[in-house]
């Protein structure tokens, strides 16, 4: 689905009497020399970009492990998966599971 591009000011025509060469500069950044101020933008919206990129993957993240979490507790519950484990020689469990799935962040 397309976004619709809302029409404003912003979209305003320059002036003529700026001539040819200042149209040109605006529509090619490579003409245009790069202010400290345009570069430290450019850094930080790269940056803002990186950061909620890195949000979104740990609100992913979250989302996942929350299921995980109610998964395995379900089975833990279930005593013969309990006992099954227990077969196959897996008798002990990591603390900060143990802790995770007790409800104790550490």
């Amino acid at each position: 689905m397309a976004r619709a591009i809302p029409v404003g000011q912003n979209l305003a025509v320059p002036a003529d009497d700026q001539g040819p060469a200042s149209l040109r500069d605006d529509r090619c950044p490579a003409n245009r020399k790069s202010t400290p101020e345009a570069r430290a933008r450019k850094v930080f919206m790269l940056e803002r970009a990186r950061q909620q990129t890195l949000l979104r993957r740990m609100d992913s993240f979250r989302a996942e492990m929350a299921v995980l979490e109610s998964v395995l507790q379900e089975l833990l519950s279930d005593p013969a998966f309990v006992a099954m484990l227990r077969r196959q020689g897996f008798v002990t469990m990591p603390r900060l599971l143990r802790d995770r799935l007790n409800g104790r962040n550490s």
